[in-house]
């Protein structure tokens, strides 16, 4: 018996991709969803419990439950442009996306990176009430401290990741490609999920470019050249970078960026849904977001020395 079942949203892009490559296969399957590889994109179909993301077709958890009970991930999976459906099990499974809603996951708002840069210590305060560690293990209160106070890498020659981190806050303000590009194959990949927390934290870092372009275009560049070219990190880890650096984002950082230039007074409602995301994404995610404003405001204590 053949079953259809409907898409309630889904990222605006996604039709192009598919438009492209009506043929994938099962990539990986999660208690709320699933990820598709159609060409060199992945296609996430599951529910919101992490968020709207730039590459996903979102359904009701009570969908999503019927549909990984029951497609068989040895058929292809098969877009159907006519009639604007994905196949599995050789037709017997459909998903519609007919009157599905559309959205967008770029940031709808720009700001002055000196007023998100104000809000350091609600960032910090939440991310230590959550944990004191990055997935990564970096003790994020003395970081902060000993970054603001100028420490430099040649200062901490005992931690790697360390000195990486500052090559990295360095590049961020220089046109030096191969600088940027050697501080970020150190962070990406590093650590464990189908995120890795260096790459989180990359995502973090990319959010705030996105609303500010306050660093080079390098960063961006970096990013793309190294998840396009190079197998660095897990594949799902290259589809969020990929779409960070061309300023796409899941609804959740988006929502903490957002209220990080409007509405302080509830960002620490949005970081604490931010921060309920993964096992550490959250948790990298922000640091990454606190990185960012904090390579900023080092560069203008330094400046007005």
């Amino acid at each position: 018996m053949n079953k259809t079942f409907y898409i309630e949203e889904y990222a605006k892009n996604i039709p192009l991709f598919l438009s492209e490559n009506k043929t994938g296969h099962v990539h990986s399957v999660f208690s709320n969803g699933l990820n598709i590889r159609f060409g060199e994109r992945l296609l996430y179909i599951g529910t919101t419990k992490n968020g709207r993301l730039p590459f996903g077709a979102h359904i009701s958890k009570m969908v999503c439950g019927q549909v990984l009970q029951e497609i068989d991930s040895q058929y292809p999976v098969i877009w159907n442009k006519k009639d604007r459906t994905i196949s599995f099990n050789n037709g017997t499974i459909t998903l519609s996306f007919e009157n599905a809603i559309v959205y967008e996951n770029s940031i709808r708002i720009s700001g002055e990176i000196d007023t998100m840069s104000k809000s350091i210590e609600t960032l910090l305060v939440s991310l230590l009430k959550y944990d004191a560690m990055t997935g990564l293990d970096v003790p994020i209160e003395s970081f902060v401290l000993d970054y603001l106070q100028g420490k430099t890498a040649s200062e901490a020659l005992d931690n790697p990741l360390y000195i990486q981190l500052m090559k990295l806050s360095d590049s961020l303000f220089i046109e030096d490609k191969e600088a940027c590009i050697t501080a970020l194959r150190y962070l990406l990949g590093r650590g464990k999920g189908l995120t890795p927390s260096g790459d989180d934290h990359i995502v973090g870092l990319l959010a705030v470019q996105g609303a500010c372009h306050s660093f080079t275009s390098t960063l961006n560049e970096a990013v793309l050249s190294l998840v396009e070219h190079e197998s660095i990190t897990t594949d799902v880890a290259k589809e969020y970078l990929y779409y960070a650096a061309n300023g796409q984002f899941s609804s959740t950082v988006i929502s903490v960026i957002e209220h990080l230039i409007e509405n302080i007074d509830e960002l620490p409602t949005k970081l604490e849904d931010l921060l309920a995301v993964g096992h550490s994404s959250g948790v990298d995610t922000i640091f990454g977001i606190l990185f960012g404003l904090l390579a900023w405001r080092r560069k203008s204590i330094c400046q007005k020395k």
